[in-house]
């Protein structure tokens, strides 16, 4: 078994720009957990915000898959990322099949990208 996980992923911001919360509940309720929509929409354009939160699950699952052969892939529900008071993101595995495993990500956006790199390791 391997020692450490990576994963990246890019998302076009576009994508999540006009998702409307009513609207689109089902899509918000499998993606993101309370915590992560309540922070999301208190920003002034929550689009961001949602896709790099996006790609950062995308690269938690990538990583995760890196480190270890995963019948199926976790549930996004399951991977929470959210702001530390100063502002760098952190991430938390919320299920219990994963309690051994710690999770770093790097999050960043622009104009009309979100990008997400995380890595992966498994206490011994």
């Amino acid at each position: 078994m391997k020692d450490i996980g990576i994963g990246v992923d890019i998302e076009r911001i576009e994508r999540f720009q006009k998702l409307e919360i009513i609207k689109n509940k089902n899509f918000f309720e499998k993606i993101y957990t309370k915590a992560e929509i309540n922070y999301c929409f208190s920003k002034d354009n929550p689009a961001p915000c949602l896709a790099v939160r996006f790609a950062g699950k995308e690269a938690i699952v990538k990583a995760l898959g890196d480190l270890v052969s995963l019948k199926e892939p976790i549930d996004y529900k399951k991977i929470e990322i959210l702001d530390k008071e100063y502002g760098a993101p952190e991430v938390k595995i919320l299920d219990d099949n994963f309690s051994l495993f710690r999770a770093a990500i790097s999050l960043s956006h622009c104009d009309d990208r979100a990008i997400a790199f995380a890595i992966i390791t498994k206490d011994k």
